[in-house]
């Protein structure tokens, strides 16, 4: 039997756990043709700007999670470029502020986070009292709505993926839980370490998602998922998105004792990329793909020396004069060449739809409280 015979279709996605089917039911879905012909890029960290817009509308997007996200610093610069451009780009706080975007031919930006850091009591949180006391409903109102917990390393609360065995902290669950009782989407997977997602799954009342990620079948990099992760946020009624960069393709713990410069592999292709898609058709079908780039238009050359970095060891990257993403899928406005490829591998409209957009819709639908 295949892996995905599992899932249970419920209306508009596939829900298997009966807890989660029980919450789910409370959220009335949107109507199938509202997540139709709607094209998201599920993990963006670019920094706003004109350049980058007109990226976007090359690339035929109509809504961007900008998980690059981080300090209330970072809040303000954006909402600025968003009201000195409100003419192509609008701030999401609620599910119909998409459809109202698209009317009005702007771009949908969503808030998110990669990591929960400033809600640790390091940064003035009140984790000693009942209830804890912690910022989290103000990021809420300037507009988050997707949060990872841990990158990379573990912190108060959760496992990275460099820390695979740690679980939930009693205050990462208490926020996992928080923030799904407040309408916020839970990123897991990827950056978050493995029992620490399989903890998240377990809580679960509404979906959750990997929002930038691959298969660790395919490539054993630190920064890949497992098989029982990815289809752990399938039954949830999530979506995997998939991660463009080629380091995370091509380079694993197989090569921790290469030369990273002389044993260098080439760039990855397109073909690699769709590949990464191909193998999540086979494990979790149609419903729970999606496409999360992760690109860094306007952040500048990110070069990392892994000998001398701690978050970014040699097992997880060779070191790169900035960031190389798949040939052919260089930057967000190169995804006609994802659909083109998708088509060229016999995939349907329908399923194109879906993981180009329409899966992603589902679940900001389900997963918001507005």
């Amino acid at each position: 039997m295949e892996r995905r015979t599992f899932l249970t279709l419920a209306g508009a996605g596939a829900v298997a756990s009966a807890a989660s089917a029980a919450s789910l039911a409370q959220v009335a879905p949107a109507p199938a043709a509202e997540l139709k012909n709607y094209v998201v890029d599920g993990s963006d960290v670019s920094m706003l700007s004109v350049q980058y817009l007109d990226l976007l509308n090359a690339g035929g997007v109509d809504v961007v999670l900008a998980n690059g996200i981080t300090s209330l610093f970072d809040f303000s610069v954006a909402l600025d470029f968003i009201g000195r451009h409100d003419a192509r780009i609008a701030l999401v706080r609620k599910f119909t502020d998409i459809a109202e975007a698209k009317r009005q031919g702007k771009v949908a930006w969503i808030f998110g986070w990669q990591f929960a850091d400033f809600l640790q009591t390091s940064a003035g949180n009140r984790w000693d009292t009942m209830p804890p006391m912690h910022g989290l409903r103000a990021y809420y109102e300037l507009g988050l709505r997707c949060v990872g917990l841990a990158y990379n390393v573990g912190n108060q609360f959760a496992g990275g993926c460099l820390d695979p065995t740690m679980p939930l902290t009693k205050a990462g669950r208490y926020l996992a839980q928080e923030m799904q009782e407040m309408g916020i989407l839970m990123d897991c997977g990827g950056h978050t370490g493995e029992q620490s997602s399989l903890d998240i799954i377990s809580l679960a009342k509404r979906p959750v998602v990997c929002t930038h990620s691959n298969a660790k079948t395919l490539n054993d990099n630190p920064r890949a998922t497992s098989d029982r992760v990815i289809e752990g946020i399938a039954r949830t009624g999530g979506v995997f998105g998939v991660n463009a960069i080629s380091t995370f393709l091509t380079w694993g713990y197989k090569d921790v004792n290469k030369d990273r410069v002389r044993d260098r592999p080439p760039t990855a292709k397109l073909d690699r990329f769709l590949d990464e898609i191909d193998y999540l058709m086979r494990l979790i079908g149609p419903d729970h793909i999606g496409i999360g780039p992760d690109f860094t238009h306007g952040r500048g050359s990110f070069k990392v020396d892994p000998t001398k970095s701690f978050s970014f060891p040699i097992e997880m990257t060779f070191g790169e004069d900035g960031i190389e993403y798949v040939q052919g899928f260089e930057d967000i406005s190169k995804l006609g060449n994802v659909r083109a490829g998708l088509v060229k591998r016999n995939y349907s409209k329908e399923n194109i739809d879906k993981i180009l957009g329409g899966n992603w819709m589902r679940v900001y639908q389900l997963a918001w409280n507005a």
